[in-house]
């Protein structure tokens, strides 16, 4: 096993890897070191909403460098993309340097006011961790940053930074919680309390990074494509608009998750569903078709129909409102008269843990009702935040 003992054998092991390794290893650096770069109360909120930002980016480039580099414009303030053709030209020469400005990295022209940031220790690696993300820093083998093994060894300790790195390298890409199976050194138990401090303050505001931190924190990372989606999806307006309105954009985005994730679960069964005729478990001793009144089959299309609307809008730039309504009264509609008949029809209850499928008749659907309602329940929560 490789074992780093300090910042030369850091910067050693990251020259051996790929851009994407350097970025996930710096971004979980980052992680750890962000407590730290808080501050006491009162908080600033802008700074700290700026920070998560850019580690939301840092760790989305973890996984998936294409996104990470398509949220830059919205990392750096306004440098570069509301200013005039040579404060452009200045900012692109500036992105183009192998070591630019930590500061500017971080904060743009937007720089915090003195003595908002407790230390300037955590915000360092942070602004390493953005700028490997979007790849603005030492595109070059050589590596002259050690990925936040200083930071982390005066944040915590040489013998701590040590076996982070350790621990880091020996499984490469990969997200078990950030101290390892051990407990957090003693010395940083006050940023932590800092940390919870702040996010309690108001939970409307930061629940989401509350939550999105503490499950990187525990090693079960929120799902990928919701960090992915809210580096992508969130304007430059949202970002300097506050914490407050961000909060809200997320929650669309949350709510918008919700819904395609219900749509994936229903895909897959459907897939199966349809994929051949035999019925019964493998397709032996298959039970006798449930024969469904005509009404009721008709129902059965209009679920299929209205799913299929729904997913269309899901993946719509732009969703419409309407049509989503639209949908979801179909589906109301057609799901409650399904629901009817069948309560009717106990008798012809079977086993609901045999998994078979009745294609022509929507057996699938009198199997798995549960699914339906999931959908129409998360549809409900997204068109209801719908602009």
């Amino acid at each position: 096993m490789f074992e780093i003992v300090d910042e030369e054998g850091s910067r050693a092991w990251l020259s051996q890897q790929d851009r994407q390794t350097r970025v996930w290893f710096v971004a979980r650096m980052a992680l750890r070191s962000f407590p730290a770069a808080i501050g006491d109360a009162p908080f600033d909120e802008r700074n700290t909403l700026r920070l998560l930002h850019h580690l939301l980016i840092a760790t989305v480039g973890s996984v998936d460098l294409q996104a990470a580099k398509k949220s830059a414009k919205l990392a750096f303030g306004a440098v570069g993309y509301k200013g005039s053709a040579q404060q452009i030209h200045n900012d692109q020469l500036f992105f183009a340097s192998p070591s630019p400005n930590q500061e500017k990295v971080l904060y743009g022209d937007q720089q915090p006011p003195k003595g908002t940031l407790r230390t300037a220790t955590g915000e360092n690696v942070i602004g390493n961790a953005i700028a490997w993300a979007v790849e603005i820093r030492e595109l070059q083998p050589k590596v002259d940053f050690g990925g936040g093994y200083w930071e982390m060894a005066w944040l915590a300790g040489d013998r701590h930074a040590s076996k982070l790195a350790t621990a880091d390298v020996a499984s490469p890409r990969e997200w078990p919680p950030l101290w390892g199976s051990g407990q957090r050194p003693a010395n940083i138990s006050n940023d932590y309390s800092n940390l919870d401090e702040f996010f309690e303050s108001d939970p409307s505001v930061w629940g989401f990074w509350q939550r999105w931190f503490k499950a990187i924190h525990d090693g079960e990372p929120l799902p990928w494509e919701l960090s992915r989606l809210v580096a992508l999806t969130l304007s430059d307006q949202d970002w300097q608009s506050g914490a407050a309105h961000v909060a809200r954009e997320i929650e669309k985005v949350e709510a918008l998750i919700s819904v395609r994730q219900s749509l994936s679960d229903l895909a897959k069964d459907r897939a199966t569903s349809t994929a051949g005729n035999r019925l019964g478990i493998g397709g032996n001793n298959p039970p006798l078709e449930i024969e469904l009144p005509l009404a009721v089959q008709k129902s059965y299309t209009i679920i299929w129909a209205a799913v299929d609307e729904i997913e269309q809008q899901a993946e719509a730039e732009n969703p419409d409102k309407s049509k989503v309504l639209a949908a979801l009264e179909r589906l109301n509609e057609a799901f409650g008269t399904c629901i009817v008949w069948a309560g009717r029809k106990a008798d012809l209850a079977v086993d609901t843990t045999i998994k078979w499928s009745i294609p022509a008749t929507g057996g699938y659907f009198f199997l798995n009702p549960s699914k339906f309602q999931t959908l129409i329940e998360a549809v409900k929560n997204w068109v209801a935040i719908l602009p």
